[in-house]
């Protein structure tokens, strides 16, 4: 595990919007236009974003995919199924990231366990190949200069808050990333919901909090059970100091109602 360490602002305040669980073409496009009006909406030193995991799916690299375990016994498997559809994928990666970056100013992206399968593919096939999953190159991220955490590392913004993508679920997913984070406030995605837990640390309260998600709330392999998921992002405006305020919007049926009395619809052009 690494930690990836940002400093607090040296004065001022500073602000990053973060947003996980994108899934590629399962993008919920309300969500996705609510939160770039809402950045336009703020001066543009405040326009930061915190990519924090799983903006690709890779479905079509998911082991236990009937597509995978198809495809990967065939000969001509590499060539006319998992380029095709990584090179899709990818080019949906692209798009999205030329359009936030004529929001935002700074990218952050932190790896999630969906966006991880294209490093695992590219480690079980021919090196000849491996390029052609090499997302991080793909996407441009050097050109883009966004900066890249793997997935399982920490993100630290001052001394006070670590942010991963997320590797628990369960009732118990607070109070695991609390403890794994090193008993800092924490924020991560992973599971798609809104949540929130307190601990107290010698006369100090610390919190885990858990993101909604960018993307369709009801997928294909979710069968229309029923979920507690959410659409939506979060806010963090960090003191010099390190303390820091996170706010979290819920988008609910395609708006946001903003502090100051704003509703933003993301389903009107």
């Amino acid at each position: 595990m690494k930690i990836a360490k940002m400093r607090a602002p040296s004065k001022g305040i500073g602000t990053a919007f973060i947003a996980g669980d994108w899934h590629s073409e399962t993008l919920d496009q309300p969500t996705y236009k609510i939160l770039k009006d809402h950045a336009l909406s703020l001066p543009p030193e405040m326009r930061n974003l915190i990519i924090n995991g799983d903006f690709l799916d890779a479905n079509h690299l998911m082991k236990r995919g009937d597509g995978f375990s198809t495809w990967f016994k065939r000969a001509d498997g590499i060539d006319e199924y998992f380029i095709p559809m990584s090179e899709e994928e990818l080019a949906w990666g692209n798009k999205i990231l030329d359009d936030l970056q004529t929001v935002f100013n700074d990218i952050i992206f932190i790896e999630g366990n969906h966006d991880w399968r294209y490093k695992w593919f590219s480690g079980i096939v021919s090196p000849d190949y491996r390029h052609n999953f090499d997302y991080k190159k793909i996407l441009k991220f050097n050109e883009r200069k966004i900066d890249h955490v793997n997935y399982n590392d920490w993100l630290d913004w001052g001394e006070k808050l670590s942010i991963t993508h997320g590797m628990y679920h369960g009732t118990t997913c607070h109070k695991k990333h609390y403890e794994a984070s090193g008993a800092k406030n924490c924020i991560f995605s992973h599971v798609h919901y809104y949540g929130c837990k307190s601990f107290q640390v010698r006369g100090d309260t610390r919190q885990s909090i858990s993101l909604p998600a960018m993307s369709n709330l009801n997928p294909e392999y979710i069968k229309n059970a029923e979920m507690n998921w959410s659409n939506g992002y979060g806010l963090i405006q960090m003191r010099p100091d390190s303390r820091f305020n996170f706010n979290v919007f819920q988008v609910w049926d395609g708006k946001l109602v903003l502090p100051n009395g704003l509703i933003l619809d993301g389903r009107k052009e």
